[in-house]
């Protein structure tokens, strides 16, 4: 039995998916998910036959999550409760995280202790860390953990763009832009959703306009023309048949644009990790036009956003270069982590990097 703690939201839980998923296409093994009670129902919907049970408390409950063959989480710094309950030599503990973690001079000092802060987590949470990159990091960290880079992870897509248009209600010929703001729930919500909704709101362009769904609803009143569309079980079909998204920053939109050859149009960041990811997506793109202003004056975002789609083949062709096999990786590891201890672990972390396109030496 595998045990995974995921996040609340949907940038850990997509990719919790993606990784089960192709787990299961190659292993018999069960895997047992502990998660926030508010997304079980959206991870039934998805993983039929998966187990889900509560999130429990790392300390108490560290004999419940080590009753396992491999300890996988994504991304819970207080798994390092759990991890100094462990006795004995199993079972692995591993964590998985999509960040640059590489420090520059260009770096805010937020973006600094951001970085810094995922260094920690890694080194007191996990035995081994896969790291998600967008290409081959600039610099390999010097970490106590066995450090692993990964490309993105990705869903596969099942729906073509005229059925995902069907299920909005819209000509399977129309093009759209999708609004995506993100799970939406407790602390973490986008602290400027209200604001950029607004404007969205306003807008005069003339393509169709769609406001992805949210695990907990979005409560503002839009105007009769904007499409509200259901919690897709599967997000990036929905960016998939988008011409363009507009998006509070995040490594689970960033993900799903670049696997699919989709713009994005970044909004402002409110927190030191999402300024994390639209530099990352500045970086990737070259161009600074991908993160919009945060006081941008209504004329100049319908002006943005004509230049963005008429510029699809560039972004197309930015994102090209980003592999994104990341589950096919993490669930391969998974198949050859479970059932093994931390004397193994050194032997088996050799054939795992095997596996990853990015060079760690």
């Amino acid at each position: 039995m595998i045990h995974y703690i995921v996040g609340k939201n949907l940038g850990h839980l997509n990719p919790c998916v993606a990784n089960i998923s192709k787990f299961k296409e190659i292993s018999n093994e069960d895997v047992k998910i502990f998660a926030f009670s508010h997304t079980h129902e959206w991870l039934k919907s998805n993983l039929t036959h998966t187990e889900i049970h509560d999130s429990v408390r790392f300390r108490k409950g560290a004999d419940q999550l080590l009753n396992a063959d491999l300890l996988i989480h994504d991304w819970r710094d207080e798994v390092k409760e759990t991890k100094n309950q462990r006795k004995g030599q199993g079972p692995i503990i591993g964590g998985i995280y999509h960040s640059d973690m590489s420090v520059s001079d260009g770096d805010t000092d937020r973006t600094k202790k951001f970085k810094e802060q995922i260094r920690a987590v890694s080194q007191r949470s996990t035995d081994i860390f896969f790291h998600i990159n967008l290409t081959q990091p600039k610099e390999i960290p010097e970490l106590t953990t066995l450090y692993v880079p990964i490309p993105i992870i990705a869903r596969d897509i099942t729906l073509h763009p005229e059925q995902v248009k069907l299920r909005l209600g819209i000509p399977a010929d129309e093009p759209f832009i999708l609004v995506q703001m993100g799970g939406g729930v407790g602390k973490f919500r986008y602290r400027y959703m209200d604001e950029w909704y607004e404007k969205i709101n306003q807008l005069k362009a003339t393509y169709r306009i769609v406001v992805a769904g949210q695990l907990g609803g979005a409560d503002f009143l839009f105007n009769s023309k904007i499409v509200q569309a259901p919690l897709f079980e599967n997000g990036r079909e929905l960016v998939n048949a988008a011409d363009l998204v507009i998006s509070k920053p995040g490594m689970g939109i960033l993900m799903d644009c670049i696997s699919t050859g989709t713009p994005l149009l970044a909004l402002p960041a409110d927190t030191k990790e999402r300024e994390v990811k639209n530099m990352m997506l500045k970086e990737l793109t070259g161009d600074d036009s991908c993160v919009a202003e945060h006081d941008m004056p209504l004329p100049e975002l319908e002006a943005r956003i004509k230049q963005m789609i008429s510029q699809k083949q560039y972004y197309e062709a930015a994102f090209s270069k980003v592999p994104h096999h990341g589950a096919d990786i993490v669930a391969q590891s998974m198949k050859m982590l479970s059932g093994k201890s931390l004397v193994d672990l050194p032997d088996i972390y050799e054939q795992i990097l095997k596996l990853t396109p990015f060079q760690v030496k």
